[in-house]
Parts: C-alpha cells; structure tokens; sequence
C-alpha cells in the first residue's frame, strides 16, 4: 500500500519551491529599486540637514559677535558717566579718582576705535576682544559723531587740568556727557536693529530649510506607500485570510511588477495550503482515533497501577501483577521471575494462565536471553526464532510470541516480566512500551510491599524494645528492691528484730502495691498512645522529687525559664524515662545524699544533667551481669538523635548528661 503524503511534508515542499522563486525574481530587484530611491531621498535630506546646521551654527555664531558688539557700545555710554562723575570728584578734591579717569579714557578711545575701523578692544579685566570692521554706513555715520562728540569732550577734560574757571567747565562737560551719551544710544539701537535683521533673515533661512525637509520626507512617505506599504497591505490581507483558513478565494494584489509575481507565488501557496488542508484533516481524524486508544490503555494502565500499588503482601502484589498484566496485554500466560540473592538464578515466583505453560522455575542469570532482557532498557519483542530464542522457562507454544521486561529499581535489575501468547506477531511495539510502564508500577509496588514488611518488623522490634525498657525501668527495679527489703526481712528475723522486720515488711507491702500501680499504668500506656498532658520540665521536677523523698535524698533542682525544652511529646518521653532511670540508680545503687538535676539549652542542643555525691565507678569496666540500665539509657538517647555522656570516678559521684538536637516544630 503506497504511503500517504505527509501534510507537514508538502507545505514544507511547497515552501521549498515558492522561497527561491520569492527571493531570485521579486524581493532582490524590489529591494535594489527601493534602496536606491531611499538612498537619493536620505542624501538629499542629509546634505539639507547638514546646511541647515551649519547655517544655524554660522548665524549663532554672528549674534554671539553682536551681543559682544552691543555690549561694548553700551558699555561706552557707562564710560562716559563714570568719567563725567570721576571729574567732579577731581574738582572736589578727590585725587584717587585721576586714575580711574585716564583709564576710563583709554577703554572709551579704544573701544570705539575697535568699533570704527575693527581690532582689540578691552572687555574684561587683563582681557581684550577682536572686532570685525564696521561696513554699515548708518552705523560709520553714528560712530564718526560719537567720535566728534568724544573729541569735544575729551578737550573739555583737558581744559579742566589747567584752567582756573573749573564751574563753567564742569557745565560744558556736563552738556557734552548728556550728548555724548544720546549718541552712544543711538550707536546701541542700530547695532540692536542690525542684529535683529540678522536673526529675521537666520529664522527665514531656517523655515525654508523646514519646508524642504518635510516636502523630502513627503515624497519619501508617498513613493513608500506607492511602491511597498499599499501593496503589502494587501498581501497582509491576504495573508490574514489565510490564516483565518479562507482558501476558497484567489489572491490577487495590484502594484509594481515585482508586487504582482509575490501575489502569484502567494496564491501558489494558498492551493497547496487548501490541499494540504484535506490531507491534515484526514491526519486529524486517524491521529484522534490513535490518541483515544492511547488514553484508553493509559487509563487501563492507571487503573492496575492503582490496584496494584494498593496491595502490601509481597505474593499479593506478585500474582495481581502477573494476572493484570496477562489481561492488559491480552496474552495467553504471564510470569513473573526474581533474581536470588546470589545473582546467578532467575526464580520462577507466579503464574498467571495455563500451568503447562512453564517448562521450567529456575534459568541462570547469564543465560544469554536472561542477560539480554536483564541489561535492556525496555521490554523485548521475542519469539521462538527471534530475541536468542526467547524465554525457555515457556513452552514452545506460548514462545511463538511474546515480551519480556525488566524489573530494574535504580541501577539494580531484581527480575523479569513475561507474556506469551501461541499467537504469531500478537505484540507490537505499543504492547512492548505498556509491559515496560507496567512492569516499572510492578517495581515500585514490590519495593513498597517490602520497605511496609520491613516497617513492621522494625515497629515490632521497637515496641519490644520500648516494654523492656518499661520493665526495667518499672517492674525490674522493683523486683530487686523487694529482693533487697526481703533479704533485710530474714536478717532481723535472724538477729531477733521483730519491730524492724515488720517495719520492712510495711515498706515491701507499700512497695508492692506501687509495682501493681506501675504495671497497671505500664499496661495503659501500652494500650493509650496519648501522650502527657504536663511539660517536660514539670514531670522532670516531680520525678525528681518523688525519688528523693521516696529514699532520704537532698534534691537540688536547676533550670532556666528561657531555655526550657520544647519537643515533641514522644522525645519528652524518652527524656522523661532517660532522667528517672538515671535518678533511680543514683538513689538505689550509690548511696548518695544528695541529687540534682540541671535542665538547659547549649548552642543547637537541649540537655539535662543528673549529679550525685555517691560512691561512682569505673567507667571502663562493663557494667555487673543483669545490669541494663546504661544501655536501655543509651538506645532512647539514640532513639531521638542524641546521646548520653557519663562521667564518674569511684568515690567522687556520678555525672549524667543527656543531650539532643532541638527539633524544628510549627
């Protein structure tokens, strides 16, 4: 049967063959046209920007010389007061002012030299400006009159050094300055007009430019949209029809000829597209299908998984495995196949179908169909002629076709998965994958059911160890008390001491019925897991107290509000039990007068620290036959991540220390 075209194929073909015809007869030639008129369009537009700046530069350039110009003319209408008001300080007496007027005089003569006929001209302090000669002839007329004037005035001035009629000289000079200084106004205001002429025709020249450059940019724009942007949007139409699916109507888009080929090879592309279309609906329609049958076998498949997982016996989750995978896969017979511990033996564990079926329970592992299956990374297709022979523990009929898959956890294989069926090719590649995915929930299901047989074993070794703790702690230690009361008993009896004997024997009653109250309250906590209701410093204390007064003890207690323990209520009673284990030995074994008990915080650790003042012992050496005391103290301290620390020396007392990491609770 001949292969069906792949739509993905063919607009992919058909792009091949557009692209190359696009880019040799229609984008190189559009591109080339519209580079060039661009190129004419920006130069002009440069060169216009380029006089347009430096026309502005050359015009900021004239007004920065008139400001300097008018300053100058108008600083010499502030000379001539200053001289007419330095004469009269040289009449009334004032000789500092004779200075300051021959200098003024100098500044004025210069400047309106430089004025006239152009060079230096004194500006600021030690610092002097270059004029431009003076070409106006309004301006040459106002100036040779301010020169006139100057003259006059000047005369006057000198007059005044040698004549003896100083007032009537002092009214000339007075009348000549007002001139004077009408005329140099006058100087000021046609250099103002000049200069304001200048700026007119610099802002003319500007606008000029201004209008240019948008008549450029609006030819540009025009020849844009004539040539590129209305043609382009009419293939962004057409274009915008086609990805709306619109293929029915041909594409057609009038512009310049490069315009009209790109609308032929769009419109080439909308007929593929619109054949395309057909094929990709009929992938559409058989890829649904498929993912239909795929969703229904991975629902299939999350439904065994679910069954599966949900089992806790090992044998459970080995026959449920077998059995759904037989069903899911629709074979004839199932197994399943573990690695021993020697790594040398597949063993045969369940069956799911006929028992026939089997030829064998046991295959070595280096058998070369075991190995190949045991290394893979998937289920293997396989058969009798096929896959190294397939597997041998089947029989010839149900090896014609079949699967097999690994159990891997991590890096480590710890068996096989099969299905067979007398079928010939009954197991595609889609079966092959569904075994792999079951044959890893398989795994994951095995090793739950195992870490769950594991946790039960470990809480059954956790609750034995828990009671004989509690029987040590309780039961053991009241035994050997009333051992000890019982052998003073029979002493006194021995010595004739009837009043001390029975004495004892209320003491070993009293302590009877407190061992019943312990194994009573033993069994309850055995039975109720609710923990105690009192802090662990408050139960501390009272233990403290109930064993001192219990034996005659002086008790000392010692502990820091701020840094009281808070932990859980199963560390507290490992705590709890660890402090009155201690507290029991010290008052029973070491004959000590006094015990305390120290309850704090250092650094990332809780501790608390059990001290008495009795006969100690050598820590080196083990402790007496059925003496438990320092290792059930030990494994609680381990329980809850911590550790005890002895120190004791015979006859300088003992010292307890019990510490462990604070706990991170909300």
């Amino acid at each position: 049967m001949p292969r069906r075209a792949d739509p993905i194929d063919v607009m992919r073909h058909g792009k091949q063959n557009i692209h190359p015809k696009v880019n040799v007869i229609i984008w190189q030639p559009m591109i080339h046209r519209l580079q060039v008129q661009l190129t004419i369009l920006f130069t002009a537009f440069v060169l216009l920007v380029l006089v347009s700046v430096g026309v502005t530069y050359l015009g900021l350039q004239t007004q920065q010389q008139d400001a300097l110009v008018i300053n100058l003319a108008g600083r010499q209408r502030m000379l001539i007061q200053q001289m007419t008001r330095l004469s009269f300080q040289l009449q009334d007496g004032d000789e500092s002012a004779s200075v300051t007027l021959k200098e003024s005089e100098q500044t004025f003569s210069q400047t309106l030299s430089a004025l006239r006929n152009g060079g230096s001209a004194p500006y600021l302090t030690n610092s002097v400006v270059n004029l431009p000669i003076t070409r106006d002839p309004q301006l040459l007329a106002a100036l040779d009159e301010v020169g006139s004037s100057w003259n006059q005035y000047r005369s006057t001035l000198d007059a005044m050094d040698t004549s003896a009629d100083s007032v009537s000289l002092l009214i000339t000079l007075e009348k000549q300055s007002d001139n004077l200084v009408q005329e140099a106004d006058a100087v000021v205001r046609l250099y103002e007009v000049t200069s304001t002429a200048k700026v007119n025709r610099l802002r003319f020249i500007q606008i000029v430019f201004l209008v240019f450059a948008i008549m450029l940019l609006a030819v540009g724009a025009w020849m844009t949209r004539r040539s590129l942007l209305k043609p382009l949007d009419d293939l962004g139409l057409a274009a915008k029809r086609l990805g709306e699916n619109q293929l029915d109507a041909p594409i057609q888009v009038e512009g310049p000829e490069e315009m009209r080929t790109l609308s032929q090879a769009f419109d080439e592309m909308r007929s593929r597209l619109h054949t395309a279309r057909g094929e990709l609906i009929q992938w559409n329609a058989a890829l649904e299908q498929r993912v239909a049958q795929r969703t229904h076998e991975l629902e299939t498949l999350n439904e065994v998984s679910r069954e599966i997982s949900s089992r806790l016996d090992i044998q459970q989750v080995l026959n449920s495995v077998t059995e759904k995978a037989r069903t899911l896969l629709g074979g004839e017979v199932a197994s399943l196949c573990l690695v021993d511990e020697s790594q040398h033996w597949l063993k045969l564990q369940t069956l799911s179908g006929p028992k026939h079926a089997v030829v064998g329970n046991t295959m070595r592992a280096d058998n070369q169909f075991a190995n190949a299956v045991l290394e893979s990374d998937g289920a293997m297709i396989c058969g009798v002629d096929a896959c190294r022979g397939g597997c041998r523990m089947l029989s010839d009929e149900y090896r014609v076709s079949h699967l097999a898959a690994p159990l891997r956890i991590g890096d480590r294989t710890i068996g096989a998965l099969c299905v067979g069926s007398p079928a010939q090719n009954q197991f595609a590649a889609e079966s092959a994958d569904m075994l792999t995915k079951l044959a890893n929930v398989a795994v994951i299901a095995l090793e739950n059911a195992r870490l769950f047989a594991q946790a039960e074993r470990v809480a059954t070794l956790e609750e034995r160890r828990r009671v004989a703790a509690e029987m040590h702690d309780g039961l053991g230690q009241t035994l050997s008390y009333l051992g000890l009361m019982t052998d003073q008993v029979v002493e006194f009896l021995s010595d004739g001491k009837e009043v001390s004997a029975l004495q004892r024997l209320h003491k070993t009653r009293e302590t009877i019925s407190k061992a019943t109250s312990d194994v009573r309250r033993a069994i309850n906590s055995l039975m109720d897991e609710t923990p105690a209701t009192k802090d662990l410093c408050t139960r501390l204390r009272d233990t403290l107290d109930e064993v001192a007064s219990q034996h005659d003890l002086e008790s000392v207690w010692r502990s820091d509000a701020d840094a009281a323990p808070d932990c859980s209520p199963q560390t507290a009673e490992q705590v709890y039990n660890i402090t009155r284990e201690a507290l029991t030995n010290a008052a029973r074994h070491a004959n000590a007068k006094q015990v305390s008990v120290q309850v704090g915080r250092s650094n990332e650790n809780y501790f608390v620290t059990v001290e008495d003042d009795g006969n100690g012992f050598d820590i080196t050496q083990p402790a007496p036959g059925g003496h438990f005391g320092l290792q059930i103290m030990q494994a609680r301290a381990k329980h809850i991540g911590g550790e005890i620390e002895v120190q004791s020396t015979p006859g300088s007392g003992t010292r307890i220390t019990l510490m462990w990491p604070i706990e991170e609770r909300e």
